[in-house]
């Protein structure tokens, strides 16, 4: 039986002194789910069967307003296809190859490629190796008749992988090309069956976007001892990647229950007990969009605790359908029900009612005006005009703003009242200078030292009273050149030089806090791990809400564009017909509102929904939204 291939998959390769493979027409059988089907279901099916978003909050999906529902529901469904009689080794292998793209959640068709030892022994769910093109079996000269086992080569370019906790990495580029050795054997009926293979499984780029979904678990910042204010109680989005149509909604909860994934755990707590489980058997959202859920602790669960695990499970669950409404069952105990707007409190990245505030630098003063439309006026206080500054960052509060100033060897902080005056806070070493002072949503502020603005840099944690030297673990030789934090304040994006080539890392924050003496903290930069990998030049970067960044570099192989990076760097979007000559650009929390973008004639534009608009009233340079 012949195995049809999607017309858009890649064609095959042919490694040089490989034997080539025997022509066939492969592919999978597809069957189309109709619509009518899925309006028969329950919200709570249709829930767990939507494709989810790449990232953000609940306001961050696009949803069929009359069922709750997310509207591009998938129409197809993929299946494989089982092994045929009388296949060669190399046919075997390709088709569990193909096996491994369709829908099935426990690799059942897969599976039957393999001897009945091997497919026991075997773990799919240690992780994925994301290859560029459709991975290819070859074999050397084959077996003969009286052969009974043989190696088939695996050959593929890999660009990125998926760990057994569900979180994605992508490879620097470029690409080698690697080999998977699998032992194939005759079975007693005379059939291959493949022996011995490596855990995990194999997927070509295109087949892993369609198999698997991104989506963020949501987990509260570890104040480290800190005060419990507004600042100290957010959610940190952890993006993981899920089977699309495995019962996602169910799926999302039981992974919540399960706690922080390794990588965010030292800097993130879930107020979810451990050892929790989910009474029901799947998770459902009624005609209200509302969510009942009962839980069993083991441990004594208050109101406040109560809220919090609600409106963990809310911002989780609303990536795949909206939800007015999660109310938990606690051994037996009602909690009240929490609402996006109970849980609003606790977003790093809310967006301004009133809109979203952009300021930039005025060429000549280096004075900052502010821009909320398509004019710009001066901000009040010492930064509108008394002082002049080389580099800006306002706070997310919008209360604060910091300035380089003084050939940047001083650093300014001040309020933005017109009766406030800046304070010097901190001051660079001889001969050095300060560069791209970054806020994070908890009311820190961070800002790099160089030596005459090309030397090595070091990042410093800033406030009124202190200066601390922040250590960086895994550069590996590397330069820092430019920083952005997080609006949770556990995550740092810096650009890293090797050399003539560079790489956007993202790094996790330990603010190092000691509660007894909290003004000397030691913070920690640790666990790097690649976001954009062939970088040459980073012009500006900046975070859109909290889980994607707006980058604006040049590849080796481009010239200089912007593009939105989700923050494990598994998706990347290109921002289309930016403004001719930019060199930095600046996006806000809201997926909804204006990029901001400075040319190379001293100009600001503002991206309106009708294309991109000048910013009238003055020349500027550097703009920036808070963060």
């Amino acid at each position: 039986m012949n195995r049809t291939r999607h017309t858009s998959r890649s064609g095959r390769e042919n490694p040089a002194g490989a034997a080539s493979p025997r022509p066939r027409r492969r592919g999978h059988r597809v069957v189309p789910v109709l619509r009518a089907a899925a309006v028969a279901c329950t919200l709570g099916l249709l829930a767990s069967c939507a494709s989810m978003p790449s990232g953000g909050g609940v306001k961050d999906v696009t949803h069929d307003e009359a069922s709750g529902t997310e509207a591009d529901e998938q129409q197809v469904r993929v299946f494989g296809v089982p092994p045929q009689p009388g296949e060669d080794p190399v046919d075997l292998v390709d088709g569990f190859l193909e096996a491994l793209t369709s829908d099935e959640p426990d690799y059942q068709t897969a599976k039957k490629y393999l001897t009945p030892q091997a497919a026991e022994k075997w773990k799919p769910e240690a992780g994925i190796k994301i290859v560029e093109k459709t991975p290819s079996a070859y074999i050397g000269p084959g077996p003969t008749a009286e052969d009974t086992s043989a190696i088939v080569d695996v050959k593929s370019k890999q660009v990125g992988s998926v760990d057994d906790q569900l979180a994605y990495e992508p490879r620097p580029a470029p690409a080698p090309e690697d080999k998977v050795e699998l032992k194939v054997v005759k079975n007693q009926d005379g059939q291959w069956r493949i022996e011995d293979l490596p855990d995990g499984v194999i997927l070509s780029r295109a087949d892993f976007e369609r198999v698997y979904r991104p989506v963020n678990m949501y987990w509260f910042v570890d104040n480290d001892g800190e005060s419990a204010g507004s600042r100290d109680q957010l959610l940190v989005p952890d993006p993981v990647y899920l089977r699309s149509r495995n019962a996602l909604a169910t799926t999302l909860v039981r992974k919540l229950l399960q706690g922080p994934n390794k990588w965010i755990a030292p800097v993130v707590r879930s107020d979810i007990p451990p050892n929790t489980r989910l009474l029901d058997h799947t998770v459902a959202i009624d005609d209200r969009r509302y969510v009942d859920l009962a839980l069993s602790t083991g441990a004594p669960v208050g109101p406040v605790a109560c809220k919090r695990m609600a409106s963990q499970l809310l911002y989780t669950l609303g990536q795949v359908a909206k939800v007015e409404s999660v109310r938990l069952t606690v051994d037996g105990q009602a909690c009240e029900p929490v609402t996006p707007r109970d849980a609003a409190v606790f977003d790093p990245a809310a967006t301004s009612a009133t809109g979203a505030t952009g300021y930039f630098l005025v060429p000549g003063r280096n004075s900052v005006s502010l821009v909320q439309s398509e004019d710009a006026r001066p901000v009040p206080g010492q930064f509108g005009g008394a002082l002049q500054f080389n580099e800006i960052a306002v706070d997310r509060d919008e209360e604060q703003i910091a300035g380089t100033a003084l050939n940047d060897t001083k650093l300014w902080v001040g309020r933005m009242t017109a009766d406030a005056q800046a304070e010097l806070w901190a001051t660079a070493e001889p001969g050095h200078v300060f560069e791209d002072p970054t806020w994070d949503g908890r009311g820190g502020l961070w800002v790099l030292e160089s030596v005459g603005n090309k030397g090595p840099r070091t990042l410093y944690f800033i406030g009124k009273d202190f200066k601390i030297p922040v250590a960086v673990e895994g550069l590996d030789g590397g330069n820092i050149t430019s920083i952005r934090m997080s609006p949770d304040g556990t995550r740092i994006s810096m650009f890293v030089e090797h050399g003539t080539r560079g790489r956007l890392v993202m790094g996790r924050v330990n603010r190092g806090v000691d509660p007894a003496n909290r003004l000397e903290p030691r913070p920690v930069v640790d666990g790097l791990r690649l976001v954009v990998p062939d970088l040459v030049e980073l012009k500006s970067q900046s975070w859109q809400g909290a889980s994607r960044l707006l980058v604006l570099g040049k590849t080796s192989e481009a010239s200089v564009y912007p593009q939105f990076v989700d923050i494990d760097g598994g998706n990347v979007a290109q921002v289309n017909n930016a403004p001719s000559g930019v060199e930095s650009m600046a996006a806000p929390n809201g997926r909804d509102q204006p990029l901001l973008a400075g040319v190379n004639d001293e100009r600001i534009y503002r991206l309106e929904p009708d294309g991109w608009k000048a910013v009238t009233g003055t020349n500027g340079t550097k703009p920036v939204y808070p963060g």
